[in-house]
């Protein structure tokens, strides 16, 4: 549940996970549709769906201009182009 749409909190949180649930909800920003982080160098990113993830990983891995690098260069690719 998306507490940026719904303003609807997960039940069952314990005290100190619904501190922390209100703690990091304040880094994320909704812009309909999509969902944003703020991320600490300042930047905004564009948050995925879960069933969207393994399409954009398998984009930049397995395209022509992809490759089989490291993870963390990997990810650098994807987040070159605002995800």
């Amino acid at each position: 549940m998306n507490i940026k749409v719904c303003r609807v909190l997960p039940p069952g949180l314990p005290y100190q996970q619904r501190k922390k649930f209100f703690v990091d909800a304040k880094y994320y920003v909704w812009e309909k549709p999509f969902l944003y982080k703020i991320c600490g160098d300042g930047i905004y990113r564009r948050c995925l769906p879960e069933d969207e993830v393994r399409n954009v990983l398998h984009h930049y891995h397995a395209s022509t201009y992809g490759g089989h690098y490291r993870p963390d260069k990997t990810i650098a690719k994807v987040l070159q182009v605002d995800f």
